[in-house]
Order: structure tokens, then C-alpha cells, then sequence
């Protein structure tokens, strides 16, 4: 897989997200695996664009978007009852 091709999400995937004061959250970097700790580090000294925080996450759902942008190709809606 190339640069150009997303790399698939799943269990594995690792998330890097900068949380800036206002609360607006970016994805600074994600891995197909668990990073190091200086891997983490690495991406965070990097990162300047004023974060207050940072999160390390790992996804507990994996949701495929569907055939339409809304994400609701079953005809359900994504959260909630349906």
C-alpha cells in the first residue's frame, strides 16, 4: 500500500489527537500499531500548533461509513435508537 491509499482502521490502529484550549480536536498522527512511547513523543515535540492536550487513543468501534457521506447505507442512523 502507497502514501496515496488510506490505511485501514482497525483494533490495532493507534490515534494521536491534539486538543487545542477551545476544545477542537486534530488528528496529529495515527499508527497501524501500538507506537512507542518515543514514537509518541516524537509526534508530539513536533506538533506546534499550541495544544493543551493530548490523547492517545485506540478505536473500541469500528463503524464503516457506507455508500453515502451521512454513513447510513443499512437505512439506520449511526448512534442512538433506530
Amino acid at each position: 500500500m502507497d502514501d496515496t491509499e488510506p490505511r485501514p482502521i482497525d483494533y490495532k490502529t493507534h490515534i494521536l489527537i491534539g486538543v487545542h484550549a477551545n476544545g477542537v480536536m486534530t488528528v496529529i498522527c495515527d499508527w497501524p500499531h501500538l507506537p512507542t512511547q518515543g514514537e509518541v513523543r516524537e509526534e508530539i515535540d513536533g506538533a506546534r500548533d499550541g495544544y493543551v492536550t493530548y490523547a492517545l487513543c485506540t478505536p473500541t468501534s469500528v463503524i464503516p461509513a457506507g455508500d453515502d457521506a451521512g454513513g447510513e447505507a443499512s437505512g439506520r442512523p449511526r448512534f442512538g435508537r433506530g
